[in-house]
């Protein structure tokens, strides 16, 4: 499928992946403030204190896949917020950045607690758009330029770059295509994973959705949402080209993550082999290559793939959050939201799944009937 050209965003310029990094070309008066990324426990999300010195804190999450700046009741009263159940326009605060943030407070289901259950805090393209916004996902940091001294408009691409033409629309959509098929997606970093399609997209594609294995249902703001596993064999953003690369394809959409875009977008784990400028006024997006790992959840890819277990790091351990069937994972007994603590310090996600490849035991915590149990898991001995 080719997008109308009235509709296609145009390259503008692009490298190969292992040309030279270009030095750092911002102004110093450019820079407004960086901001370094908290430490969460949930891994893939960019979490940066808003506050002024000496406030309360403001924990947002930078979310280019929201409009609005919004918090769910809990997360509001946790940064001061005095919640009013009534209040129907923003609420403002001052930020570091020296412009108050607007934002909503989501009292329409509860004033006490979320409608899901997940509580938390977005900042969105009606505040970013004030700024060319870096998220430099190697070094863990947001710088906040101002538009007035830096613009990608001005800005010729170096090696290893690629410029790329947004759509006018306060979220970055963009064109990426999946085995030569283009599509629009949303460039989304409050999305963990490395790509989502809708039913419909994937099926432009040429993705066969009905045979995909289910893999797990999937939380958004509105509640969760079936999802199934698709692996693409190429994907191609700004030139720049990966390999076999898991797709979650949502059949029935995801509670219209951009209708601009099918329901479908570009997270976490694509963003973060790149260091990404989004100049919301120029409509510009800058991407250098910085890493070409494919993961998920930041974990090794292809290990997962051979193992046939999904796994999402926490700093105490990884929890589980798919096992496919009929995988050395399955046959060692895994499930779905057991949780596999470290036994060493050192311990990380491919660790792990190297030993479950190898058939080792490994001890599980798992909730049997209410109750989280230890749960020591190996692998059966070979039949004679």
């Amino acid at each position: 499928m080719r997008l109308a050209p009235q509709l296609a965003s145009v390259w503008l310029a692009t490298c190969g992946p292992l040309a030279a990094i270009a030095a750092d070309d911002v102004p110093a008066n450019a820079v407004v403030d960086r901001v370094a990324f908290l430490e969460v426990d949930e891994p893939n999300r960019v979490y940066l204190d808003f506050a002024p010195e000496g406030s309360e804190p403001l924990r947002l999450e930078l979310d280019t896949g929201a409009t609005h700046a919004v918090m769910t009741p809990l997360a509001a009263r946790a940064a001061g917020v005095s919640v009013r159940p009534l209040k129907q326009d923003a609420y403002r605060r001052k930020t570091r950045l020296g412009r108050d943030l607007q934002f909503y407070v989501d009292t329409l289901s509860s004033d006490t607690g979320s409608r899901t259950g997940w509580e938390y805090g977005l900042v969105g393209g009606d505040f970013l758009k004030q700024y060319v916004v870096e998220i430099d996902f190697a070094s863990r940091a947001v710088r906040f330029l101002d538009p007035r001294r830096y613009s990608l408009l001005e800005v010729q691409p170096q090696d290893g770059e690629a410029l790329l033409v947004l759509r006018d629309s306060p979220r970055p959509i963009l064109p990426i295509q999946i085995g030569g098929h283009e599509l629009p997606v949303l460039a989304d970093t409050g999305q963990p994973w490395p790509i989502q399609l809708s039913g419909k997209a994937a099926k432009e594609v040429g993705v066969d959705v009905d045979s995909l294995p289910v893999w797990r249902a999937i939380r958004t703001t509105l509640g969760n949402v079936e999802a199934r596993v698709y692996v693409a064999p190429d994907v191609s953003i700004g030139g720049f080209h990966f390999a076999n690369v898991p797709v979650l394809v949502t059949p029935k959409g995801s509670y219209n993550i951009s209708g601009e875009t099918s329901d479908s977008a570009i997270g976490y784990d694509l963003l973060a082999q790149f260091l990404v400028r989004f100049d919301y006024q120029g409509r510009r997006m800058l991407l250098r290559k910085t890493g070409d790992r494919v993961v998920f959840y930041g974990v090794d890819y292809a290990l997962e793939r051979e193992t046939g277990v999904f796994l999402q790091p926490w700093p105490t351990g990884s929890r589980v959050i798919a096992v496919m069937p009929d995988s050395p994972a399955a046959k060692l007994g895994l499930r779905a939201r057991d949780f596999i603590t470290r036994d060493a310090p050192a311990a990380t996600p491919e660790s792990i799944l190297r030993e479950i490849q190898s058939g080792e035991r490994v001890n599980v915590k798992r909730d049997v009937d209410g109750v989280t149990t230890d749960v020591a898991l190996e692998a059966s001995p070979a039949k004679p």
